[in-house]
């Protein structure tokens, strides 16, 4: 055989390598295209339960930020869009309806004691309920040092969490400041991680406002400076064009001392707020007296009305960074913060998790509050969350919820 006709053998049999190496590919790669359009059409159009469950969320989830509505819209029908979304008419006409009332009992939140008045282990035990007795005790009979001006001047920072400190629903401690009527719980949910401030004193709770207000806001780490504050944490929403917003001009109700200094959205949102009598209200913003206010927001939806569970799944909201506020009958004012948004670490949560955990240590009145990149707490001028936002600090915000430290 010669030479040529052995090369002609040589590119035929490479021919043929190549024809069905790309016969190969072909086939993998349209098998691939098969299955993504498979899972497309089953994510997009099955009426299988976990799969509609998991659908709802996604729409929800995407439709309710300020900037990533495409991730729904360029995938999914209109039609099946609007068929989500427009379940929440039910659940806002629902809430339209609820009112707190604290049982027509008249009677205001008593001022927690404070200062010297009682530093037994007792009233410290009774006031701080939701602390597991065994493993706090392990925790003093180690560090007996926390002891020596008793009880009411304990102080812990257990923020690293390396102490195994729990609440007596299983949750993490993460710090106590009984100077300063407060704790920090550490939450750990189904995907994601949160914190929760509970404040023994509702006279320490006040709204802030950013000192350039109408220009732009502040980060909550400008706010727990200035005030040399306990805790802070976002309050009200703002207006936020394309995610861009600066924080300079409130959105919905602010009330402070009587006053309003938002700008009242009246549709299906709730205001909430803490009246003279040291409790806090759920209603329409429309039909409440604001003069009666210490302070108050509005956005929506409520959580817990007079003990009552009033939110049922995702309202149409899906999964995102929460924060919510509430108060127990005793007057423990609680502020929760759920980061999200991370993969891997925290993707958010529902607003019926946040008052299934609001619900957990008590509460009686809850309502959620603007969260998503705006979401975040400083505790003691530290950012104990991860908010989403582009900077680390977190957003500019209009205004904040601030504790002040015991006076």
């Amino acid at each position: 055989m010669s030479e040529k006709d052995i090369d002609a053998l040589k590119k035929k049999y490479l021919r043929r390598r190549r024809w069905r190496h790309h016969r190969k590919l072909r086939i993998t790669l349209l098998t691939i295209l098969g299955c993504l359009v498979a899972s497309y059409l089953v994510f997009v159009f099955s009426p299988i339960p976990i799969v509609t469950k998991w659908r709802t969320i996604y729409i929800e989830t995407a439709m309710t930020t300020n900037s990533h509505k495409w991730l729904a819209t360029m995938f999914i029908p209109h039609s099946i869009i609007d068929e989500v979304m427009s379940e929440r008419d039910t659940q806002e006409a629902d809430q339209k309806k609820l009112e707190s009332t604290w049982d027509d009992d008249p009677e205001p939140v008593q001022t927690p004691v404070t200062e010297q008045e009682d530093t037994g282990k007792k009233t410290f035990f009774k006031k701080y309920w939701e602390l597991d007795s065994d493993s706090f005790k392990d925790y003093l009979s180690s560090n007996s040092n926390l002891l020596d001006n008793g009880y009411a001047h304990i102080t812990i920072d257990n923020l690293d969490n390396k102490a195994a400190i729990y609440t007596t629903k299983g949750d993490e401690i993460l710090a106590v400041d009984a100077p300063n009527n407060t704790i920090i719980i550490g939450l750990r949910g189904d995907g994601y991680v949160g914190k929760l401030a509970i404040v023994k004193n509702i006279d320490q709770v006040s709204v802030q406002t950013s000192t350039h207000i109408g220009s732009y806001g502040e980060t909550a780490g400008v706010y727990a400076k200035r005030y040399d504050a306990e805790v802070v944490i976002n309050a009200s929403a703002f207006r936020d064009v394309g995610g861009h917003g600066s924080g300079g001009t409130i959105r919905g109700a602010c009330v402070l001392d009587g006053k309003e200094t938002g700008t009242p959205e009246n549709r299906f949102w709730k205001f909430a707020g803490v009246k003279n009598d040291g409790r806090m209200y759920i209603s329409n913003y429309y039909s409440t007296d604001i003069s009666d206010y210490r302070w108050g927001l509005e956005f929506y939806p409520a959580l817990i009305v007079d003990g009552r569970n009033v939110v049922d799944g995702t309202y149409g909201m899906g999964i995102q960074p929460r924060t919510a506020i509430g108060q127990s009958e005793s007057g423990d004012f609680m502020m929760l913060i759920v980061d999200g948004r991370q993969v891997g670490y925290s993707l958010g949560c529902t607003v019926s998790d946040c008052a299934d955990v609001l619900a957990r240590y008590n509460a009686y009145q809850a309502t959620n509050l603007d969260g998503g990149s705006s979401a975040i707490m400083c505790y003691k001028g530290r950012q104990i969350t991860k908010p989403s936002s582009v900077s680390s600090l977190g957003r500019y915000l209009p205004n904040a919820l601030v504790v002040e430290k015991s006076r």
